[in-house]
């Protein structure tokens, strides 16, 4: 029985990256490593065995638990509550229930995910190498889909994947994934793996293909992950040499017309002014100010899980905001009949699971940073730092490979402590 659990989660892992290509559409695309969590703890409930591990890696993380329960009550509660205007009509895979209560399911495989991940990884790091692997392969074929279509190649397209895949100017850049930002956070943390078990060319590589996302979030977390991890070594010796040449390359890129248009306007124009350079930071914007105020209206419980965008349209008054609205943004602004999303999960958690659930989230993560800190493992402290920077132009936090990787810190600590 052990030799199978083991056998399984080596599969679970190499299947993390394939969340869009190889999956199953039942309504919803079933991924691989979604299956074989399931039946990883299926074979744990027939075996009714809860080791004392388990026990203390649940007790070691009040946070995470205390938040899986308010969700739950927050989805019981929102489930039968009236309000007092009329919700968003947008397309649902199921219902408005039925879509909230599999985001809830989906919570729970996480936080599962989380614990298997701790109690595997504790008891040897190089079981992380069918990640590694699974990532490679995936990075492989992101490069294949990048170059063939940026020259207007063919291609071929796995199952499961969309008809047409996320691209930015034809060129394909969401890999095995849905979206480009799941990706790119996908290849820092495969990275951060690679280089923690000892493979250093790989891990290069896997940040290097961090540009077929074309993602500007993973651009700037793969930046941070690598100033951190090398911090000690930026302003000693041969290093030194370089600075003059980045100053220079710095100060010509910023006379460029990309710079102007796709970073200076972003940063600098305001969002009450809308121009094409700062659409997407004035869409951002109001977005997680829906969210934001959604949260603050419903302090406690927040408005349920996944449960944001039947909330758009009542939080959405973008004219206060917007002082120049086109036709074409009045249009978009409102997304008819679509689910808008906050792009940003401390938003999403804040206006979903309310106060209580946020600091809740937030504890967890925190505590997960101060862990990775004490470990003294400059690696996966920077895929940690990673991630929360990401966290902030991110699509969602219900990613099995973010659950994997958060384990690792903890994984690290229990070895420590049984050595």
């Amino acid at each position: 029985m052990k030799v199978k659990f083991t056998t399984f989660f080596c599969l679970f892992l190499f299947f993390l990256p394939f969340t869009q290509a190889l999956t199953i559409n039942i309504g919803f695309p079933l991924k691989g490593s979604e299956l074989l969590l399931m039946i990883m703890i299926l074979l744990y409930m027939l075996v009714g065995y809860v080791s004392k591990e388990y026990l203390y890696f649940v007790l070691n993380s009040k946070a995470l638990v205390f938040f899986l329960i308010w969700a739950l009550f927050s989805f019981v509660i929102n489930s039968f509550w009236q309000y007092e205007y009329p919700l968003k009509k947008i397309p649902f895979r199921i219902s408005a229930f039925g879509d909230s209560f599999l985001r809830l399911c989906y919570i729970i495989l996480n936080i599962i995910a989380f614990f298997i991940s701790l109690f595997f990884i504790s008891r040897s790091k190089s079981i992380l190498k069918y990640w590694v692997i699974g990532a490679v392969i995936a990075a492989c074929y992101s490069w294949y889909l990048f170059i063939f279509s940026a020259l207007g190649f063919p291609y071929i397209k796995l199952f499961g994947m969309e008809s047409s895949p996320q691209n930015l100017f034809g060129i394909i850049r969401c890999g095995t994934f849905r979206e480009g930002n799941f990706f790119g956070l996908f290849l820092i943390l495969s990275s951060a793996v690679a280089f923690f078990n000892g493979k250093a060319k790989t891990g290069w590589f896997l940040l290097f293909t961090i540009i077929t996302t074309m993602s500007t979030i993973s651009i700037v977390c793969g930046g941070f992950f690598l100033i951190y991890i090398y911090r000690k070594k930026l302003f000693t010796g041969k290093v030194l040499i370089i600075y003059p040449l980045i100053f220079i390359i710095i100060l010509f890129s910023t006379r460029t017309e990309f710079f102007q248009y796709y970073v200076k306007a972003k940063i600098f124009q305001p969002v009450s002014h809308l121009t094409n350079g700062n659409f997407s930071k004035v869409d951002r914007y109001l977005t997680g100010r829906i969210a934001f105020k959604q949260g603050i209206d419903n302090p406690l419980i927040g408005v349920g899980p996944y449960n944001y965008a039947l909330h758009y349209d009542y939080y959405n008054d973008y004219k206060k905001v917007v002082k120049n609205p086109s036709e074409w943004f009045d249009d978009f602004i409102i997304r008819k009949n679509k689910r808008g999303i906050t792009n940003n999960v401390y938003l999403e958690v804040w206006s979903e699971y309310g106060i209580v659930g946020f600091f809740l989230f937030i504890v967890f993560l925190g505590k997960t940073l101060i862990l990775a800190f004490k470990n003294k493992n400059d690696i996966i402290t920077g895929g940690i730092i990673a991630i929360l920077i990401s966290f902030n132009a991110f699509p969602s936090f219900i990613m099995l490979f973010i659950w994997v990787f958060l384990a690792i810190p903890y994984a690290i600590n229990y070895q420590k402590r049984i050595i």
